[in-house]
């Protein structure tokens, strides 16, 4: 979205007036979600996240996100015809050993992801280098949660890393070197987000318009994982005053660790 990619934005919509249409109309029919974003670290950084624009006016971070709206219980996430690839690779996880778990070094979450970018059968392209040397700050980030799938003899296959807040949760970086430890992983997440009461998970990347700028396999695996197209619409939750703070204190929840199994999560999860 910089001066020079809007008007060779600009310049497409004019040699393809049909496509540009076509956009319009999607923008238009996609629904809006609004999240309530706390007014904790987490939250902060989530808003300064949404509120990013280009040349002060365009959101980049707001438009076509890939979303998932997470039920009350992992049973319900995991039941229907749709969720029959995710209980496939979860099986296939559980069978090869595959287990999950959360970190809090970020040094040693950066060697990690160097270490799975190593295992993969293509070699990274040199915008993915760059991408990747942006992670490490990325992880520093004292909102970061971090979370890892290993294989048997504790090798790491996948590493996720995201920002938790009360009712959202982004997910900042992802990569992998096994397809089922990719699927483990995020089932993994998104058991700890149901047990913390989060309702919404998005991931972050694609551009101005969200999920319409990535590939054809990762829409498909968003699919099947049962994101929808939506519009975010944050607003920060007000700060009430001490005598109008009557609300119970907050939960004590730690990310739960251990293997990637089918059963309900039960552990508690910590305020990062």
């Amino acid at each position: 979205m910089q001066p020079r990619r809007l008007a060779a934005l600009f310049a497409a919509a004019v040699l393809r007036p049909r496509q540009a249409v076509s956009l319009i109309v999607l923008l238009f029919r996609t629904r809006s979600e609004h999240v309530v974003l706390s007014t904790s670290l987490t939250g902060e950084a989530l808003s300064a996240y949404f509120n990013q624009r280009s040349c002060g006016v365009f959101p980049q971070n707001r438009l076509c996100r890939g979303l998932l709206v997470l039920p009350e219980h992992h049973s319900e996430y995991l039941r229907g015809r749709r969720r029959q690839a995710l209980r496939t690779n979860l099986r296939r996880a559980e069978v090869a050993g595959i287990r999950c778990e959360a970190i809090s070094d970020p040094h040693r979450a950066f060697d990690e992801i160097t270490e799975i970018v190593k295992q993969r059968r293509t070699s990274a392209t040199q915008a993915e280098l760059q991408i990747l040397a942006s992670w490490e700050a990325v992880l520093e980030g004292k909102e970061m949660t971090i979370l890892v799938a290993r294989d048997q003899l504790g090798r790491p296959l996948a590493l996720t890393g995201a920002v938790i807040d009360d009712a959202v949760c982004l997910i900042r970086l992802a990569v992998a070197s096994s397809h089922e430890a990719r699927w483990a992983l995020h089932d993994y997440l998104v058991r700890i987000l149901i047990a913390r009461g989060v309702k919404y998970l998005l991931g972050e990347g694609g551009g101005p318009f969200g999920a319409l700028g990535f590939d054809a396999n990762l829409l498909h695996y968003q699919h099947l994982l049962g994101y929808e197209l939506r519009h975010m619409r944050p607003r920060t939750r007000r700060r009430l005053a001490p005598a109008e703070d009557t609300a119970a204190p907050a939960r004590d929840v730690t990310p739960v660790s251990g293997s990637c199994q089918l059963s309900p999560v039960s552990a508690h999860v910590r305020e990062p």
